[in-house]
């Protein structure tokens, strides 16, 4: 069953496949600028909403059919080129707006008998990303999101 979609990264559960998140948290706030008034209270003045932040880990083993240094590799491209893309978990994007992956930590790692990973579990970070700069960015959003979409229909 096709659970969504993080840019090139899809999550997907099935008999013979899974790969989906789990401990998914999201944050968000408001910004705020305190001003200094002389032999006074500092006056607070509201200037619109943050970014949101997303987080959450994903188990990637070799028994669910995932080759997890396949998997890492890609988490490390899309956050080593500053990559934007739509956030999709259970057929609805998470914001309106399109996410970057601000880290990644990866934990857990298991190796088999060759010394190559057969398991781990990556957490992850993103944060919205405001499209008032859509022009420079289109390239590598319709690259991640074109695909995504693409497997959307399939599934």
């Amino acid at each position: 069953m096709y659970v969504g979609y993080m840019g090139s990264v899809v999550f997907i559960v099935s008999s013979h496949y899974l790969m989906t998140p789990s401990a998914f948290a999201e944050q968000g706030e408001a910004r705020w600028q305190d001003h200094d008034i002389i032999h006074a209270k500092p006056v607070s003045e509201f200037l619109g909403p943050g970014l949101e932040a997303v987080s959450f880990d994903i188990i990637l083993s070799k028994m669910h059919n995932i080759d997890p240094d396949d998997e890492i590799r890609t988490l490390r491209q899309m956050r080593d080129t500053g990559a934007v893309f739509p956030l999709i978990i259970g057929g609805r994007p998470v914001s309106q707006n399109y996410w970057r992956l601000m880290s990644m930590s990866e934990g857990d790692n298991y190796y088999g008998p060759t010394g190559k990973r057969i398991y781990s579990k990556v957490h992850v970070e993103l944060k919205e990303y405001a499209d008032e700069n859509y022009k420079e960015e289109q390239s590598k959003i319709g690259l991640y999101g074109s695909a995504g979409n693409m497997l959307a229909k399939i599934f």
